[in-house]
């Protein structure tokens, strides 16, 4: 069972024996793999997959009860390899891998290590492991789910969950120089059970959100500087109809933030998706009113790039085993494709590839009950996407795409970059020009030009 589901399970009763009514959506999501459940490798928890350098799909297994879970590599038709198993260095990593700037994956373990509270570790894309610290309780942290996210100093950063008592803390380890410390420390009143990812916003912050806790005990958001200073947080109120128990925050391109919360929010009690301005006001977007949208949207929100968010819940949908939709920023609500039979549960969104196609996991279902990767065709077109979307003039951009064999051009919101380097047919790296401003990039290839899916942004 994954982790933040025992407290909803315990606070929402599932739908499996409820009427659903009459739905007309016929579409689903296509498997392409399913987990075996066999040396650890099944059971994916908050796993968003990671694309990687090589254009392969990377992430994690929790593992059935007594294994550690495994680290996969896979292509995007499906043909996946085990590169690390997880042990008492590290065991159940729940939340997938970080690619960062210097080609490794980033991540954490949620048991494990010396303390038996978890650990961070860096994964080469060939599988080698290497632990860089083992949390130990108290204000150092314990249960760490998501990995970190990088930066644009090159730093990580990343939460805690808090298990056996502790409270979530908020960490810092430099990629150069390897140095770890806890940030910020939350207290009862500031939030509990930090499930979902960081995110750092365009002034440089960190955003997130406590799924419990809060002084109204429904969970709380919050915006960090890096070091750690709390700016502002926002509570939410259990059974409200502004939903509570948030998971994470997403930016979006008109600058502001977008999260769900996995409860309350009407009648059926199933969540909302809310929207958070740039000093904390929140809005709710969106209240799940109908068993056959779905229900407890336990999710971040990725932006596509159509402009939607894309999202998913892991109950009800027309075959109960959750579902994927898509959100304007303005609040239009598009019920994708059910998430079932194939797989069951999605408990993280779906990431776009740079082949323009969704794919996402799911915690249960597939040939073996162990869980699935999906995919989920939009009908979006390839563009290109950075490791690290930010840089000043004279600076390496690291790209991911596809055919970028024979690229001919390379321009930062219209200025041309003189120098740029194709290191395979899915990344490259190109030089900020002198000159460029903020925008997007567009990347010339013998089979057309493709555009980045956000803004690169220069620093000064």
């Amino acid at each position: 069972m994954s982790l933040l589901k025992i407290y909803f399970r315990a606070s929402l009763v599932l739908v499996a024996a409820l009427s659903l009514g009459s739905h007309t959506l016929a579409q689903s999501a296509s498997t392409i793999y399913s987990f075996n459940g066999q040396a650890s490798a099944g059971l994916p928890n908050y796993v968003t997959p990671a694309q990687g350098r090589d254009g392969r799909l990377y992430g994690t297994t929790f593992g059935p009860s007594g294994t550690c879970g495994t680290a996969f590599r896979m292509t995007t038709g499906g043909q996946a390899v085990t590169i690390y198993t997880f042990g008492t260095d590290g065991c159940n990593p729940a939340g997938g891998l970080t690619l960062a700037t210097d080609g490794n994956f980033y991540g954490a373990t949620y048991y494990g290590g010396a303390s038996n509270v978890g650990v961070l570790f860096r994964l080469s894309p060939k599988g080698a492991y290497a632990v860089l610290h083992e949390f130990a309780s108290g204000s150092d942290g314990s249960g760490p789910i998501m990995p970190p996210v990088e930066d644009t100093d090159g730093n990580l950063y990343g939460a805690t969950y808090g298990t056996n008592g502790d409270l979530p803390t908020i960490y810092k380890y430099t990629l150069k120089g390897g140095a770890f410390s806890t940030i910020y420390n939350f207290t009862p009143s500031s939030g509990e059970a930090v499930v979902g990812p960081l995110a750092q916003g365009l002034d440089g912050n960190l955003y997130g959100a406590a799924a419990l806790g809060g002084t109204e005990f429904g969970g709380a958001l919050f915006e960090l500087t890096t070091t750690g200073t709390l700016v502002w947080s926002y509570d939410f109120v259990p059974g409200a109809t502004g939903g509570a128990t948030p998971y994470s925050l997403t930016q979006a391109s008109d600058g502001n933030f977008y999260g769900a919360a996995i409860s309350g929010g009407g009648e059926i009690q199933c969540g909302t998706i809310f929207q958070v301005g740039p000093t904390g006001s929140v809005s709710t977007l969106y209240t799940f009113r109908s068993y056959a949208d779905g229900c407890g949207p336990e999710t971040a929100l990725n932006q596509g790039t159509d402009g939607n968010l894309y999202g998913i819940t892991p109950y009800a949908g027309l075959h109960n085993d959750g579902t994927l939709f898509r959100i304007s920023e303005e609040g239009a609500f598009d019920l994708l494709a059910n998430i079932g039979p194939g797989g069951a549960e999605p408990l993280a969104a779906p990431m776009q590839d740079t082949n323009g196609i969704f794919y996402g996991t799911t915690y249960l279902g597939g040939k073996y009950n162990s869980g699935t990767v999906y995919r989920y065709n939009a009908g979006l077109d390839p563009f290109v996407a950075f490791i690290l979307p930010v840089g000043k003039a004279g600076q390496s951009a690291q790209i991911l795409g596809q055919g970028l064999t024979g690229t001919t051009s390379v321009t930062f919101n219209g200025i041309p970059a003189t120098t740029f380097n194709v290191g395979s047919d899915t990344f490259m790296t190109a030089v900020v020009p002198t000159g460029a401003t903020t925008g997007k990039v567009v990347v010339t290839t013998p089979g057309g030009t493709l555009t980045s899916n956000v803004n690169f942004r220069i620093l000064q």
